[in-house]
């Protein structure tokens, strides 16, 4: 069954014709919008148009699982827009609301050139705003809304992003989908990491998307590789790497007319360049473990295993991931079983468990901070004085919480000494340098909120964090005599961060307010016009901004413009540009969806999680097209750093989760998601690294984009 448009509503869609694209795209795009590049943008096309052919063939739906910053959402928005524009229905589905609003933003940037560029397609009133309710689509209408909602799906496309997180059989989204299957029309699936969930899932969203007869083949790739992870594999390795390699090329096979994947390594070396290079081969500093907090962590085991037989503890977890890269958890623990254990009970286990917690807590408190925490300090205050930005990832709140402090204690602003300009020079050149936006301001609601957002936006500029970041980019030209128009001068000539990739420090302002006063950014236009300074990221000395969610209100308190536990997206826009904190620290709630890259090239795995595809996410936030490490002259790589704690768990976990790293891409990326380093077995990770290594060797790169297809075009 076709879908019922003509194939020649997309042949706007050549990659010869990306260049004119680009050129209308860029008069319809505010400043600080992301820029489009040619290479990206044919590929872009490209994809577009095979999904639409496939589509149009009769399959019914197709898998886009494109790496992490290739452009998904994109390609994506293209298909949406031929299929609005054609008068049909399309839904779109996030995982969350902030990304929706990424969604939303992306239409919007696009809508404009689509329907100037095609002008055949019907775009004017395409785009309806939907944030909280799912109604009844209307013929060439896009709605954009969240996983959580699937109750009504009807629609003749429905996109849905980052599928991985819905990829159970008794998700709510997997329920809709299959009670609904007869009033959705076509299915465009996105996610980076489809082939590192359990493959059996993957064979289950394949079926979504029609393709039932790669089930069975997936199953048992699936049911292989398993086994060669955990050991159960025996005999000769070069009989077991020639079994995989036939039960991949069987599933390669039936996957692929519904599968597109391309990785950035396949991509042509000029597209390649706009990414950066990854440079993982390094670490924080050997990390040596002091016998104290060793000592501490061995008799907590022994502590809480007492505490469970004497029934004084209900803590499950003895051995916490946590206690390797803080002291938070470690500490916590102790303090409940203190309070729930008798030193002089009668009860033997009971008063040894006490001995233990007292005995661990003096280590911890002669020990002072954590070694972990100490090293990625360090590491991180190096790329600073360097004048770079840095994105720590944490697993865990409570370690994230401690981190933040640590930084926030330790990488700060100096002690201002009084040698630059006044504040009211500072105001008054910046208000100058906004005077035209000022205006129109104006012109457009009287000295209403527009203007009410923009009076506080400078004041932001003019706070103490900020003015001691663009007194640092201006150096010696800045004298405390100079005068509000010299400071304009100066702020409109000079390079933010005084590097040759950045634009002038006045354009780089512009293009921040710009993005803070969009409206699909509700929550930074109500920060603007409330005027609460604290809740934009930058303000204060300390050079660090964390996206967590602290236990108590006691860290909020000690360290103000430091947490921003709720809404990100202000947090997300200060980082993304050159202002504001150079340290951004965060749990997994940042790792997927949202680009951090624009100015930061230094990403620091304080605390891994254990799933390899969560590490393959964190990493996509900085190599993305146009990324800081691409734009560097000369261009500079992407350095990932691993730190981890010598002979211990922390160690062995980085260890395992690197090596299948390496194995990510090969055999469609077949690791499992969560590796227990506790039970792993050397012997089982060195078999399976000779099998794989056999079966690269004969099985090559697997390659499902359409650069290595060769496909005759559509009528």
């Amino acid at each position: 069954m076709t879908i019922d448009i003509n194939a020649h509503r997309w042949s706007f869609l050549r990659p010869e014709k990306a260049d004119s694209y680009i050129n209308l795209y860029n008069i319809h795009r505010e400043e600080g919008w992301k820029e489009l590049l040619p290479s990206t943008m044919r590929r872009q096309f490209a994809t577009a148009r095979e999904i639409l052919n496939r589509m149009n063939d009769g399959k019914l739906g197709v898998l886009l699982a494109d790496d992490v910053g290739l452009g998904k959402t994109t390609v994506a928005v293209l298909c949406a827009l031929v299929f609005a524009g054609s008068e049909k229905r399309v839904r779109i589905l996030a995982p969350n609301e902030m990304m929706a609003r990424r969604w939303r933003q992306e239409l919007e940037l696009h809508i404009g050139a689509v329907a100037d560029f095609a002008t055949h397609l019907k775009l004017k009133d395409a785009v309806k705003r939907v944030r909280d309710s799912v109604k009844r689509l209307h013929s060439g209408t896009i709605e954009v809304s969240t996983h959580f909602k699937a109750n009504q799906l009807a629609c003749d496309l429905l996109i849905i992003d980052e599928a991985h997180r819905t990829r159970s059989e008794n998700s709510n989204l997997a329920k809709g989908i299959e009670c609904q299957s007869g009033s959705i029309g076509r299915v465009l699936v996105l996610t980076a990491t489809p082939f590192s969930i359990d493959p059996n899932d993957l064979a289950r969203l394949l079926t979504r998307i029609g393709a039932e007869d790669a089930e069975k083949p997936m199953r048992e790739y699936a049911r292989m590789l398993d086994e060669l992870w955990r050991g159960r594999l025996s005999g000769d390795p070069e009989k077991i790497a020639e079994q995989l390699v036939q039960a991949a090329r069987t599933a390669v096979k039936h996957i692929r007319p519904f599968v597109i994947r391309h990785g950035i390594d396949d991509l042509p070396a000029r597209e390649r360049q706009a990414f950066g290079e990854i440079d993982d081969n390094n670490n924080a500093g050997g990390l040596t473990v002091p016998d104290d907090l060793l000592e501490a962590m061995l008799r907590t085991d022994r502590a809480l295993a007492l505490g469970r037989k004497c029934k004084k503890s209900d803590i499950q977890r003895r051995n916490d991931p946590r206690y390797h890269v803080a002291l938070g958890k470690l500490d916590n623990d102790l303090k409940s079983l203190r309070d729930a254990v008798d030193p002089d009970s009668d009860d033997d286990s009971e008063a040894l468990a006490a001995r233990h917690v007292k005995i661990a807590r003096q280590h911890i408190k002669a020990n002072g901070r954590h070694p972990k925490i100490t090293d990625t300090v360090k590491a991180a205050r190096e790329f600073v004085e360097a004048g770079e930005k840095v994105l720590v990832f944490c697993d865990h709140h409570l370690p994230a919480v401690e981190l933040a402090v640590a930084i926030a204690d330790e990488i700060r602003w100096p002690e201002h000494k009084g040698k630059g300009p006044a504040k009211r020079i500072w105001m008054s050149a910046w208000e100058s340098v906004f005077a035209d936006i000022a205006e129109k301001a104006e012109m457009r609601d009287g000295r209403g909120r527009s203007t009410t957002r923009l009076k506080h936006y400078i004041d932001w500029l003019i706070s103490p964090g900020v003015r001691m970041q663009l007194e640092s980019w201006l150096g010696s030209n800045l004298q405390s005599t100079i005068s509000d128009t010299e400071l304009k001068r100066l702020l409109e000539k000079t390079r933010a961060r005084s590097h040759q990739a950045c634009d002038k420090i006045a354009a780089h302002a512009r293009q921040l307010f710009s993005q803070l006063v969009d409206p699909e950014s509700g929550s930074t236009r109500a920060i603007l016009l409330r005027n609460e300074a604290t809740r934009l990221p930058g303000t204060t000395k300390a050079r660090i901004a964390a996206v967590c969610q602290p236990e108590t209100e006691t860290s909020l308190q000690k360290h103000p413009g430091v947490f921003y536990p709720g809404q990100p997206d202000a947090t997300l826009a200060v980082f993304n540009s050159p202002f504001g904190p150079d340290v951004l620290v965060t749990t997994d709630r940042l790792s997927e969806g949202v680009d951090l890259h624009r100015f930061c090239r230094h990403l620091i795995h304080h605390e891994l999680d254990p799933s390899p595809v969560r590490i393959v996410q964190r990493n996509g936030r900085l190599r993305r097209v146009n990324s800081w490490a691409a734009r560097t002259k000369p261009k500079q790589s992407i350095r990932i750093l691993y730190p981890a704690l010598q002979g211990t768990r922390d160690e062995k976990l980085v260890e395992i989760v690197r090596y299948r790293m390496l194995q990510f891409d090969l055999l469609l990326g077949g690791v499992r998601t969560e590796v227990d380093p506790d039970s792993a077995c050397k012997s089982s990770l060195t078999t399976a690294a000779e099998v794989l290594d056999l079966a690269r060797t004969r099985l090559g790169r697997i390659r499902l984009g359409i650069l290595h297809t060769k496909r005759k075009p559509s009528s």
